[in-house]
């Protein structure tokens, strides 16, 4: 886990007994504040989710590099309408964003599950007091007990009817870190996650997914309250070590002008992620690139995607498989890690170094991606982990489509990652607490739960 900042000493003896195992009650030193392992109530019903087309341009961009640039550019030429439904928002300079569209007329709608991380709630409250139009999402952390997904962990932004934001990243300082010039800059530049996303302008999709946030928050405002069955502990102060090193080489967001129309597919969880993934996994002919913040092999959803990889290579035995992953965080992790990566070897033929890596942290905070890169062509940006509740039980949003150029500007950064990435596990992983002093001296960043935990 992330170190947490000691307050005292009872404060540093519950770390030190989080960190062996031992059971600890009403202390703030927990990463899962809200336990997303509810029953869920009233039943989802998943919907039919229609192709679309994008015309005029497509956006690529990735975090570190250039999220806030292009975030802020599409924000601030907002003149109507902004609608965002997003898991975690702590970044207040994001904030500062909608108010300045809210000054020049802008109606802003916010979806946001509530986890009551460090400064959330006053982002959230401050949104409302000015004007905002702003609802927590009906999960395992909706206010009035309306449990109809485990984590609404989707992150997308429609602006004006028209352009859509679909990603991997939150509004997290580190998964949209202030690089205000597009590409990080040469001279100050603020490492963070590896998160990509896509802008594509359509407004039949633009629609949809206002629709579906529409009647997210419907399921919320008209849900009746139960009693509350647990508490939300109060969010630890989180840091991680800073990464020493600037990334190998930072990218400036590109822009595709598209000579015709582009069909996409929106691929949504709980609705259609499963129906639609293990096929087009299993049609491989080449390639199949991943970067994913985890994979939990011995879920069986996850288990029907490595299949289908399988299922690839058994057709083609040079099919190049490469999955690169985020940060393992303390011993615990570490020898979960093992036995997934055993699973994996044994059951899918896929081995740590060759076809398996980790995140090099001395570049970037933490891999939180969710990209997907099929024979050079094939592009899956979204919010999605591979998880059973990611792709069953939670509220999750991607773009599926076919585009050479969009895959190839990926490919190259993953490529980049791929390059300097850890080729084996550590024999140890340090955790446990950082006190004041140490603190003190420098070094270290903020991080926000949300970032880390696995939904």
């Amino acid at each position: 886990m992330p170190f947490i900042v000691e307050k005292d000493a009872a404060h540093q003896a519950a770390i030190t007994a989080l960190a062996a195992g031992t059971r600890t009650e009403n202390l703030d030193v927990t990463l899962q504040l809200v336990s997303r392992g509810c029953h869920l109530a009233p039943p989802y019903t998943k919907v039919a989710v229609p192709s679309f087309t994008v015309t005029g341009e497509l956006i690529a961009y990735a975090s570190p590099d250039s999220t806030f640039a292009v975030t802020k550019r599409l924000l601030d030429a907002a003149k109507k309408t902004i609608a965002i439904g997003i898991y975690d928002f702590t970044a207040t300079y994001v904030a500062t964003l909608l108010k300045d569209a809210m000054a020049r007329g802008v109606k802003v709608t916010l979806m946001l599950d509530t986890d009551h991380i460090a400064g959330e709630d006053a982002v959230f409250k401050n949104l409302i007091d000015l004007g905002a139009r702003c609802v927590p999402a009906p999960s395992c952390a909706s206010p009035k007990k309306v449990r109809v997904f485990r984590s609404s962990h989707e992150k997308f932004i429609v602006i004006d009817g028209e352009m859509c934001l679909i990603q991997s990243g939150n509004f997290s300082n580190n998964s949209i870190p202030l690089n205000v010039e597009d590409g990080g800059g040469q001279g100050h530049f603020r490492t963070g996650n590896r998160d990509m996303g896509v802008a594509v302008k359509s407004k039949k999709l633009a629609a949809f997914l206002t629709r579906i946030l529409e009647s997210d928050m419907k399921l919320e405002t008209d849900g009746v309250a139960v009693a509350s069955d647990s508490a939300v502990a109060p969010s630890p102060v989180l840091v991680e070590v800073a990464p020493a090193r600037r990334p190998t080489r930072l990218f400036p967001s590109k822009r595709f002008a598209l000579s015709s129309a582009l069909p996409v597919r929106l691929i949504l969880s709980p609705d259609n992620y499963m129906s639609v993934l293990p096929e087009v996994l299993a049609r491989a002919k080449k390639s199949v690139l991943i970067q994913q913040q985890y994979v939990h092999s011995a879920d069986d959803s996850v288990a029907r995607l490595l299949q289908a990889i399988a299922d690839a290579r058994k057709k083609n035995s040079s099919l190049d498989v490469r999955i690169f992953l985020g940060k393992l965080f303390d011993d615990q992790a570490l020898q979960k890690e093992k036995q997934n990566l055993q699973n994996i070897a044994q059951r899918y033929g896929l081995k740590i170094g060759k076809h398996i890596r980790y995140v090099d942290t001395t570049r970037l905070v933490h891999c939180h991606n969710k990209l997907i890169l099929i024979d050079g062509t094939t592009v899956l940006v979204s919010s999605q982990n591979w998880s059973n509740a990611a792709v069953n039980d939670n509220r999750e949003a991607g773009l599926l489509f076919e585009h050479k150029g969009v895959a190839a500007y990926f490919k190259r950064i993953f490529e980049v990652d791929w390059a300097v990435a850890q080729k084996k596990l550590p024999a140890h992983i340090g955790s446990g607490g950082v006190s004041p002093q140490t603190l003190a001296r420098g070094g270290y960043l903020e991080v926000t739960p949300a970032d880390y935990q696995e939904v």
